[in-house]
């Protein structure tokens, strides 16, 4: 399959997976939840429990919500019997994974105590493997916040994982040409059984001895040796399958005239129609034996005398999620910033904190409603911190290279053991070098920069040297002109901006840099490291740059762009911008090529963009020459017939907030129309007041989802033999019949399409910058400490070479220092032995940003001892004996500095070597802290190693300036170095 030109999002710095959706205006919990500093009334619990049902006190009746930030996904549970007060049950992450937004589902057990939980980093969705095999599932007890990982990564898939009426659970994930179900027992916390049946199965859940799951226009049943029976045949496609107490099992299924039917089949295959409805007005929900039929008009729809005895109807949204009784129901959840990029669109939020999450509630039957608020905090934060075993663990006996605090300190080796960057790489250009830094944009940059670009005007010159580059004077659009589309007209600016939305959460950036400070870029896939910190694999890297994520040309091997595009494309969102426009036109030309043309092919109207988007995600497969009946098109993957995402969706955003949670509930194409009609929200810090990050497009109906296509409107037996009326068997297989009727799931689709009349229903661009208007400013929330408050005579040890130049832009912000760095400060990277060559893990989770002192500095986050090849050393050197006494100072940096472990080892220059551990945490602020005088004898210096005793990955360890300060004598803070010191919990700073 031809590349398209995204990363594969699993990351640099970790994981640099990404762009969710926010949110329609709200009467929701969630924005008012991400304006602190107006922090809301709203409380954790139920504080007036006369508003709760009778007998509330005895109730086991137990609700259980997901949400996720930057910091993981957070699950949240609430008991009855405690006025339903909110606590955090577990927070899961994975360790060395950078991302901007952790997303997952969970299951509850029949006991109500143990969740099942699969979650991931929002940008593996943009990717079809890491989708369908990039998640990591965990056993969660919900009493005290135990966490149990399990060794297998799954599918993002909506009804993953699945729970029965007992404490077992299915996970699943496709496996060839078929699907791999695997059997939980929560109650152990382990793996019992795992089967692999022939063709897409869907839905999967305990049932009786077995498995119950859908695949095509069926449901089946699986026994252990994997052998399928069909239990119903259906007119569409199964979802959302519940077992009931009375070994039955409850599920919908799509039907004529956008209607959903709520059905019962029994382990016999007995199979009874309930009711139906308009397609997405009812649901089925349960958990335990119990069923739920959830939408406000379900007791019209369906006869509750009907209804076997453990089914209830509730009338409530059918989208709501019900506790473990459903005597509450969940109609909103979310904290305001999912995939909006909390920090970056309030400058009050840090990217390491767990951002509030706003709960709506309702009591079903009742007018009573509740708004809740709860700020995260895990009892057991390191298990859900602690990485999975479905990643590769390297033990420290496992080829691990112990990092030397006692290298040869003025030798100079440029291998990749001691130099910052990855010489060894696959991608064009490294991670962390300080003269390749990243800007960062704001919402309105991207915005204008967008606007620009689609009118072929992006034209903004860019001085020799800008942001710190050694790249020459150039335009975006100089370096990368706009490609004239076949039939004229351009790209609309929503749908561009929906793609960059998607991609990148319209950051160029990594997540962890404000607006208006450099970093690293965002990318996917940089190490081939699938996630793991202990794990480099060039050979798998993918190399996806920046806020559009280019990928095409971005190998080191490629020669599509020269050394100064692909560096332009790194460093410069405009140009980034450019660089993405140009491949989404190639993807429009390619397909105009082949009569690939939506609703006439008009490219002024958003949806007319489907197939372009299509393309742009997941690549276009041309047609074989050799073999004209061979399949070919756009992939399965995007389908919206493609049972891998629920009939019943709506269109992305337009439900609310709650579809940012989860946006793997969509197709491609489906989330960035989704962005271009309802924006992202960015949050105004000052007021606390929420608004979109853009302007969307604009509908003659005013009501977006009237030009959506239907879900199998891509899906025709003729074109890419796929059928949902007519289920196809293969003679002499196994494999129950199926909506796309290949075994290879080839049903590639090379058509043209019309479903709607565009003139009257279709969106068009709103344009918010024109040709002339200037790049918007940006000032950084965390500006660098440019000038030195130490003593003139200070020898300042920066971690950057003077030659280094820090700018923002084409600005200088430190254009009046008054200090220069009179030394070094070099690196050694622990290491491991992988597939027969030396590799770096320790870099994975290494960073860099522009604040600090000086405007640079370095982070990584501390880990244990034993894993030695996550360790980074870094070590001060001046370039100059020291003689006599003189205090120690290290600057601490006002962000990404917060170990409470950081042991510093103080050479003195004759042999002798002093310990002082100090916490980095200096409350938001960048300062001077002492760390003690000392009498040197020779040529000092200064280590810290991210090794610390309470090391797992939660904490991040800085490396930023150091000085030493001669003194006339022995002053009152002089050091003895015999004994070393016990830790300080703090050092006091300079002031």
């Amino acid at each position: 399959m031809p590349k398209s030109r995204r990363g594969r999002i699993f990351v640099a710095g970790g994981i640099s997976v990404l762009a969710m959706a926010l949110i329609a205006p709200l009467a929701s919990a969630a924005l008012t939840a991400s304006s602190d500093p107006s922090p809301t009334p709203w409380p954790d619990r139920v504080t007036d429990t006369s508003q709760l049902p009778s007998g509330w006190q005895r109730s086991d009746d137990r609700v259980v919500a997901s949400d996720g930030d930057s910091t993981g996904l957070h699950v949240l549970t609430a008991d009855a019997s405690d006025a339903y007060a909110w606590r955090t049950a577990a927070t899961l992450s994975e360790p060395g994974i950078d991302t901007d937004q952790w997303i997952g589902q969970s299951c509850v057990t029949a006991s109500g105590d143990r969740a099942v939980v699969v979650y991931a980093p929002r940008q593996v969705i943009n990717d079809q493997e890491g989708f369908q095999q990039g998640a990591f599932a965990a056993v969660v007890n919900l009493e005290n916040g135990a966490v149990t990982k399990l060794p297998q990564l799954v599918s993002l898939a909506y009804f993953n994982p699945g729970c029965g009426d007992g404490e077992q659970a299915v996970l699943s994930r496709p496996q060839g040409d078929g699907t791999q179900l695997l059997t939980v027992d929560a109650r152990q916390g382990k793996l019992t059984g795992q089967q692999t049946v022939p063709g897409l199965v869907t839905s999967a859940v305990p049932f009786g001895d077995g498995i119950a799951a859908a695949t095509g226009d069926s449901v089946v049943s699986v026994n252990g040796e994997g052998r399928v029976r069909t239990l119903a045949r259906t007119q569409g496609m199964p979802f959302r399958l519940v077992p009931d107490a009375h070994s039955g099992l409850a599920y919908q299924v799509p039907a004529a005239k956008k209607t959903v039917q709520i059905r019962r089949v029994t382990q016999g295959g007995s199979d009874r129609l309930l009711g139906s409805g308009l397609l997405g007005a009812l649901g089925v929900r349960g958990n335990g034996g119990r069923v739920f039929v959830t939408g406000k008009d379900a007791r019209e729809d369906i006869t509750g005398s009907a209804l076997p005895k453990s089914w209830k109807l509730l009338d409530v949204p059918a989208s709501s999620e019900v506790s473990t009784t459903g005597s509450l129901a969940l109609t909103s959840i979310g904290n305001g910033a999912e995939a909006a990029g909390g920090k970056n669109i309030s400058t009050v939020q840090d990217p390491g904190t767990a951002q509030p999450v706003g709960i709506n509630a309702l009591i079903p039957g009742s007018d009573q409603t509740f708004d809740f608020r709860v700020k995260p905090k895990a009892p057991r934060q390191t298990q859900g911190a602690a990485q999975s075993p479905a990643l590769s663990t390297r033990a420290p006996d496992q080829g691990g290279e112990e990092p030397s605090v006692g290298m040869q300190l003025n030798s100079v080796d440029d291998g990749p053991a001691h130099t910052t960057t990855d010489p060894d790489r696959a991608c064009a250009v490294t991670r962390n070098d300080p003269e390749l830094q990243s800007l960062q944009p704001s919402t309105a940059m991207v915005e204008w920069a967008t606007d620009l670009a689609v009118q072929g005007k992006l034209d903004v010159r860019r001085r020799s040297g800008w942001n710190g580059t050694d790249l020459p004077s150039y335009t975006p659009q100089g370096f990368f002109p706009p490609v004239d589309l076949k039939g004229g007209g351009r790209v609309p600016a929503q749908i561009m901006l929906g793609v960059l939305s998607q991609e990148s959460n319209l950051v160029q950036a990594s997540p962890r840099a404000a607006a208006g400070e450099s970093g690293n870029f965002i990318q996917g896939g940089y190490y081939g490291n699938a996630g793991s910190v202990h794990t480099v694999d060039w050979s798998a890297a993918d190399c996806g740059y920046g806020v559009s994520q280019v990928t095409t040309g971005m190998a080191r091997s490629d020669t599509n762009y020269t050394v100064e595009q692909q560096k332009a494309i790194t460093v410069d969102y405009a140009a980034n911008i450019a660089a993405g426009l140009q491949i989404l036109q190639d993807k429009w030309n390619q397909l105009y090529d082949h009569g690939l043309l939506v609703n006439g092919g008009d490219p002024q109207y958003l949806e007319n963009w489907w197939y372009a988007l299509w393309a742009y995600n997941s690549g276009f497969n041309e047609p074989n020459a050799s073999d004209s009946a061979a399949p070919w098109g756009l992939g399965w993957f995007n389908n919206p017939a493609n049972g891998l995402y629920p009939p019943d969706r709506k269109m992305f955003l337009s439900s609310g907030e709650d579809d940012a949670r989860t946006p793997n509930l969509w197709t491609y194409p489906e989330r960035v129309l989704g962005w271009a009609a309802y924006s992202q929200k960015k949050t105004d810090p000052t007021t606390g007041t929420s608004e979109p990050a853009f302007a969307v497009g604009d509908w003659p109906t005013g009501n977006a989802p009237d030009a959506q296509p239907p879900h199998d409107a891509f899906c025709k037996p003729t074109v890419n033999e796929c059928d949902t009326s007519k289920p196809r068997k293969v003679e002499g297989s196994s494999q129950p019949e199926g909506p796309c009727q290949r075994d290879d799931f080839k049903c590639w689709w090379h058509e043209p399409v019309t479903w709607t009349d565009c003139a009257q229903k279709c969106g068009t661009e709103v344009l918010t910058y024109q040709a002339t208007d200037p790049e918007p400013e940006v000032t950084s929330s965390r500006p660098a400490a440019c000038t030195s408050s130490l003593p003139k005579n200070a020898m300042i040890v920066d971690d950057v070479p003077n030659t280094v130049k820090f700018r923002v832009g084409d600005t200088n912000p430190c254009a009046g220092k008054n200090w220069t760095s009179r030394g070094t400060l070099s690196f050694t990277f622990g290491s491991a032995q992988q597939n027969g060559a030396t590799v770096y893990p320790s870099k994975i989770d290494f960073h860099q940003l522009g604040a600090g002192f000086g405007g640079h500095f370095w982070f990584t986050h501390t880990r244990e001892p034993k894993f030695t090849d996550s360790v980074v050393t870094g070590t001060w050197t001046p370039d100059r004996k020291v003689e006599g006494w003189a205090r120690v100072m290290v600057h601490l940096p006002d962000h990404e500095a917060n170990t409470g472990q950081a042991t510093y080892h103080i050479a003195l220059g004759d042999g002798t070597v002093v310990d002082k551990t100090i916490s980095q945490d200096t409350g938001g602020k960048n300062t001077w802290v002492s760390l003690g005088s000392y009498e040197f004898k020779g040529t000092p210096s200064v280590s810290l190693s991210s090794d610390t005793a309470d090391g797992t990955g939660d904490d991040s360890i800085a490396w930023d300036a150091l000085a030493f300060e001669p003194l006339p004598g022995k002053p009152e803070d002089a050091v003895d170095p015999s004994p070393s010191p016990s830790p300080s919990p703090a050092a006091a700073p300079q002031q």
